[in-house]
């Protein structure tokens, strides 16, 4: 493999359960991407293998067993955050909450009842990502009340999310929850309206957006790069066309990051400080010459 070739991958480890270490492109995965790919990893459960792994954590308290039944579930914690994607928080994030939701679950679950783990946990999946939606929405604290909360777990359906924004429908939504209109369409647009600065117009953006940056723009940074190449170009061209020696003094006295003194130079090349001086100023000259 050619070096710039080599240059486009680095290694990655593999988090999971399978433990290998592989080659990825130079672009790093997200925590969603590695999520899913591991997903596809895990084996679900049968009915007879999930009633066993629940009753010995149910009779024993095996945590091994727990970790079995999240993980072989947690497609359902995926499945059912993609359904709150409209909120525009980080999916993982939801995922994550979710996860927890699953946890609280397993811990409850009683495989005696007759149902999968996955319709009994999917309660509490939701009633987890739903609070951290609450807490994340806004930096103003909403959803405090039963209504509001109530109110919000209703607004995932497509009827009640359509009479929020337009309007229609809104009396027979609010008939649902027994409470007036008003009070439905208050509680719902404290969660369809993002925070909003200050400062904004009218249009929603902020005044500080309208400020010219400080620093350069691409357009004129590249300009300026430019610029310096071709003065750098320039210089050194103009440098190789004197003698040796009054190059040397050029570059010892101007470009040197610790410039030397005439004293250091008149002692260097064996002449007085005044001939140092002289050939500066000569070839000095001859370099404005050059470059106009």
């Amino acid at each position: 493999m050619a070096l710039s070739e080599i240059e486009r991958y680095k290694f990655g480890h593999v988090v999971g359960n399978r433990g290998f270490v592989l080659l990825t492109p130079a672009v790093e995965m997200t925590s969603l991407a590695l999520f899913k790919r591991e997903m596809r990893c895990i084996e679900r459960l049968s009915r007879e293998e999930e009633y066993r792994l629940a009753r010995r954590w149910h009779d024993h308290q095996d945590r091994e067993a727990a970790r079995t039944l999240v993980s072989a579930n947690l497609n359902s914690v995926a499945a059912i955050a993609r359904e709150y994607r409209h909120f525009r928080l980080p999916e993982m994030d939801l995922i994550q909450e979710g996860t927890i939701g699953l946890m609280h679950a397993v811990k409850r679950f009683d495989p005696e009842r007759g149902f999968r783990l996955a319709t009994y946990a999917g309660w509490w999946i939701r009633a987890a990502i739903q609070d951290f939606i609450l807490r994340n929405w806004s930096i103003v604290k909403i959803g405090t009340t039963k209504l509001q909360r109530r109110i919000f777990a209703g607004l995932k359906h497509a009827k009640e999310a359509i009479a929020a924004l337009d309007g229609r429908g809104r009396g027979e939504v609010a008939e649902s929850y027994g409470v007036s209109e008003q009070a439905y369409q208050e509680a719902a647009d404290a969660y369809l309206q993002r925070d909003m600065s200050i400062d904004a117009d009218h249009e929603g953006y902020a005044m500080v957006e309208a400020l010219p940056a400080l620093t350069a723009t691409p357009e004129e940074a590249v300009a300026e790069q430019n610029w310096q190449d071709h003065q750098r170009l320039g210089l050194y061209s103009a440098l190789a066309k004197l003698p040796e020696r009054d190059r040397h003094i050029v570059e010892q006295r101007h470009l040197s990051e610790e410039p030397a003194t005439l004293k250091d130079l008149s002692g260097e090349l064996g002449v007085s400080i005044e001939r140092v001086r002289q050939i500066e100023s000569r070839a000095m000259q001859r370099l404005k010459d050059y470059l106009t």
